[in-house]
């Protein structure tokens, strides 16, 4: 299967707020009025934390039947510790970015529960978002 190029355009709207568009689709992008927001949306560290429990609900979803298992209901809870001081410049030695992400899964389901832990460990390991937090390359380009 050929490479596949996913695409946001995010402009800024009013402040720190901005909208991005993803396909057909906007999401806002705030911060709360604290940070010099408006709170008219999740900021962007959440959105991470959001896509990483979304990606594993997909990824649940769509392996499921090959491990047997029916799912009733799933939920994701996502949580992810971050020093400010790291990405004010306050704290040379603090981390910029989110310093640990922990999540748990919650599957409802009448499966055999080493079912469901053979497929949320086949999910851990194939998760695209898990795997580019652990360190992708970004790029700054001009145009």
């Amino acid at each position: 299967m050929p490479t596949v190029t996913f695409q946001a355009h995010i402009r800024s709207d009013e402040g720190v707020r901005s909208i991005a568009k993803i396909n057909r689709h906007e999401m806002i992008i705030d911060e709360p009025p604290r940070l010099g927001g408006t709170d008219q949306g999740p900021n962007p560290l959440e959105y991470v934390l959001a896509a990483l429990g979304g990606c594993i609900n997909v990824l649940a979803h769509s392996f499921a039947p090959q491990f047997n298992v029916e799912i009733q209901d799933l939920q994701v809870h996502v949580e992810g510790d971050l020093n400010p001081d790291g990405f004010r410049g306050i704290d040379p030695d603090a981390k910029v970015g989110y310093e640990e992400i922990r999540y748990e899964v919650t599957v409802d389901s009448p499966s055999a529960n080493e079912n469901i832990e053979a497929l949320l460990a086949h999910v851990d390991a194939f998760c695209p978002v898990k795997d580019s937090l652990l360190g992708t390359k970004i790029v700054r380009t001009n145009k």
